[in-house]
């Protein structure tokens, strides 16, 4: 893949240095138009670049003002400014604008090589995720306690088994802790300040803001404090959703069962949704709610999946119960081993790596086989007749 460079910038000596250090670059083409800021926009929409360096030696509220409007929606270019003020207010003030990198004039070969050389490290490692997008499968529970984190940690782990790249989005903003389920790694980040980012983000800024699990599974953590959730717009969790799907093979949502505009809007986006319930009075008549207010948003019926916990036979509610009051099959159900889960949820260790022969534990990897059946196995025997 050839990228494609654009130097906005009158005609001397930085346009001449730009063109030396860059034209002796493998996979590149240059592309240079005489200007200011004020043809950003015109050659973001004509040219679609990879990289733009433009020559910024003077700005004030007008020109960032320009150059942000120019930006708004066009994350897939790069912005690199040259410009010989280093002042922090200038460099926060740009990177908030969405500017990638501000590097000094004169120019330096090094830095400007750099530069060109990280957009195609990062292009390369996008690249299958951009040919690929992964599913997105969202946890819910009909009440509180239902056990949707305990499922939806442990899933994604036993996904990430199966040789498949996982990340988890804790979207309960209040109350998430989807994290301690997976270990006690520090997070550097959370969904909230993540999302007053968007306008930068990239795989690379995701990835570098979750806790890292293992090589194929990540954490995005819920904030410590929810004070600063109701900054957090609609579009913002659109954007980190939908990057984590062009960069994960599966996308695990933790959503807590309280609905608000930004839970529903990962609701909507995600490719399948798992119900989760317990067999008491209770749980049933909140799924039954849950499951009209989702008809209600327009979800068809192969949307929306119930998953029973704990179960056990012979109780006064039945799996038929269940489905004949909230009109929707039980898909999946996991037996009550609570010694097990316990444990696991104590320790802060995944139950399939803590008791891999628990009742719970084969469930989860029989599930996680279902949904990505490993490249050794096909599926036959008991596992084939398990419902999707």
């Amino acid at each position: 893949m050839t990228l494609k460079v654009v130097a906005i910038c009158s005609p001397g000596k930085t346009l001449d240095d730009l063109k030396g250090y860059v034209a002796g670059l493998s996979g590149v083409s240059f592309v240079s138009h005489g200007g200011t800021v004020e043809a950003l926009a015109t050659v973001l929409q004509k040219d679609q670049p990879d990289l733009v360096f433009l020559d910024f030696p003077v700005h004030d509220d007008n020109a960032m003002k320009q150059l942000e409007a120019a930006l708004l929606g066009r994350q897939d270019s790069w912005l690199v400014l040259l410009s010989p003020d280093r002042n922090a207010d200038f460099l926060m003030t740009a990177m908030r604008a969405g500017v990638r990198e501000v590097l000094a004039l004169p120019l330096d070969a090094a830095h400007v090589q750099q530069a060109v050389k990280r957009l195609q490290t990062h292009h390369a490692s996008s690249s299958r995720s951009r040919n690929r997008p992964g599913r997105v499968l969202a946890m819910i529970p009909s009440k509180g306690g239902a056990g949707a984190t305990f499922i939806a940690t442990n899933l994604a782990y036993a996904l990430s088994l199966q040789g498949k790249r996982v990340a988890v989005l804790d979207m309960n903003m209040y109350f998430g802790d989807a994290a301690i389920y997976l270990g006690d790694g520090a997070a550097t980040s959370n969904v909230v300040e993540l999302a007053g980012k968007t306008k930068q983000m990239d795989a690379t800024l995701l990835e570098s803001s979750m806790i890292k699990v293992s090589n194929d599974l990540f954490v995005l953590t819920a904030p410590a404090s929810p004070d600063h959730v109701r900054d957090v717009a609609v579009s913002d969790i659109q954007k980190i959703v939908e990057m984590a799907r062009s960069s994960y093979d599966y996308v695990v949502l933790d959503i807590g069962y309280t609905l608000d505009p930004l839970t529903i809007k990962a609701l909507d986006i995600a490719d399948t949704i798992y119900l989760t319930l317990q067999l008491n009075l209770p749980f049933v008549r909140a799924a039954k709610r849950m499951v009209s207010v989702f008809r209600d948003l327009g979800y068809a019926n192969e949307k929306m999946h119930i998953v029973v916990n704990r179960e056990e036979k012979g109780g006064d509610i039945s799996l038929s119960d269940v489905e004949k009051t909230c009109a929707l099959k039980v898909a999946m159900t996991l037996p009550n081993s609570h010694a097990a889960v316990s444990a696991s949820i104590n320790q802060g260790r995944p139950l399939v790596a803590l008791m891999p022969r628990d009742p719970v534990a084969r469930v989860l990897q029989a599930w996680a086989e279902k949904l990505a059946p490993s490249a050794e196995k096909e599926s036959s025997g008991w596992l084939s007749n398990w419902r999707r």
